[in-house]
């Protein structure tokens, strides 16, 4: 077996290290390997893989802060959720519109972890490489729709640069629509626009995480920097197709 280490790991959530320690052969180690596999696959929630290596973003996101925020951030929030029983009936990861059934009365467990949850599967999606460093802008409807509702693509990223600069402390930086119009609003900590708590509701059309975990280790407190930077990796074509759905 390759990495002994992440075997381990997995099948510490099973209670199995201790058996593992024991074995010996190859063959006993991929069987309890396979198993612990299986364990991991079952659970409700599962920490998506990126649609790009760790590394495919730079200059404008590094790679040790992508790999950190994939695999201990994001991977924070899904083991939290699998333990905790609840989560099993109430939400499946797969429809993010279980957002919307968070309200005053759910627990911080879930509402902080779920929004964690799903606010980071859609930040991976909503981010894409850009070696050549090209321009990189929306089209088709939500292009036509941005010059409506801000007058130009330019006018709409000063202000979303300006709203993700000076929120006050950690959390989202939301472009979303609202009865046919597109705003730009924020979120505390893993809060976001499906959910019934958020000042302002609507469907997400592009989400930018402004929480320091996500810019600290290349840009250190200066999250304008960062915010300047994340236009070039923007996924405009993955923003078009959550607004054009239904």
């Amino acid at each position: 077996m390759s990495d002994r280490r992440e075997f381990f790991k997995k099948i510490g959530l099973l209670g199995l290290t201790g058996i593992a320690t024991k074995l010996v052969s190859n063959e006993q180690l991929k069987a309890l390997e396979t198993l612990g596999n299986e364990a991991v696959q079952n659970l409700p929630f599962t920490l998506p893989a990126l649609p790009y290596a760790y590394n495919a973003l730079e200059p404008f996101i590094d790679e040790q802060t992508m790999t950190i925020h994939h695999t201990k951030h994001h991977q924070a929030y899904v083991n939290k959720l699998n333990e905790t029983p609840s989560t099993n009936i109430d939400f499946q990861v797969d429809d993010i519109t279980k957002c919307k059934s968070i309200d005053a009365t759910t627990s911080a467990v879930i509402r902080n972890n779920l929004g964690g949850h799903v606010n980071h599967t859609l930040f991976w999606a909503l981010l894409k490489p850009n070696k050549e460093a090209k321009p990189n802008l929306p089209s088709g409807k939500l292009a036509e729709a941005i010059d409506k509702d801000f007058k130009s693509f330019d006018e709409f990223k000063k202000l979303f640069s300006e709203k993700a600069t000076k929120h006050f402390g950690s959390g989202w930086c939301w472009l979303i629509e609202q009865n046919g119009k597109l705003s730009i609003t924020t979120t505390p900590n893993q809060d976001n626009p499906l959910m019934k708590v958020a000042e302002q509701q609507g469907k997400i059309v592009m989400a930018l995480d402004v929480w320091e975990h996500a810019y600290y280790l290349k840009y250190q407190n200066k999250r304008a920097d960062y915010i300047a930077n994340w236009w070039n990796v923007a996924n405009w074509e993955k923003a078009e197709a959550l607004y054009t759905s239904k």
